[in-house]
């Protein structure tokens, strides 16, 4: 191989590696927002009769995804599924979405498994969906 041919090479390598230049989106980035159920895309939602579980299983479908320890119990209550945190107290898996109606909720936030732990401790290893309910004034 030529001087010639490994400059092209090391070319090649260089912008094949490249991250992208800042302030511009990178494609395989996760798009803003995929983190964070805002109020607005729960009201258009149309979250009436339908459970907090309904709603992310529409809306946010990766934040059930298995991704922690396999558990022999239940799949709803196993630690390979998200920690749900409602209004700062833990209440369960994924299966405790199912217990909280749509509209009650104001917003929702998942943290994966490289946060969750640092903010929820060792239960949070498998991510965490933090809810957020509406306050008793504003239902």
């Amino acid at each position: 191989m030529t001087g010639q041919h490994l400059y092209l090479v090391a070319i090649a390598a260089v912008f094949g590696c490249a991250a992208g230049t800042p302030g511009t989106p990178s494609t395989s980035a996760p798009r803003s927002g995929g983190n964070i159920l805002a109020a607005e895309q729960i009201a258009t939602f149309n979250p009436e009769g339908k459970t907090a579980y309904d709603m992310v299983a529409r809306l946010r479908p990766t934040w059930l995804r298995a991704r922690g320890v396999v558990s022999r119990a239940g799949p709803s209550d196993s630690t390979e599924y998200a920690l749900v945190v409602v209004d700062g107290q833990p209440v369960g898996r994924i299966g405790s979405l199912r217990d909280i109606q749509a509209y009650q909720v104001s917003d929702m936030r998942y943290y994966d498994i490289g946060e969750a732990p640092g903010k929820f401790g060792e239960r949070g290893a498998s991510g965490v969906i933090e809810v957020r309910m509406k306050s008793r004034s504003s239902q």
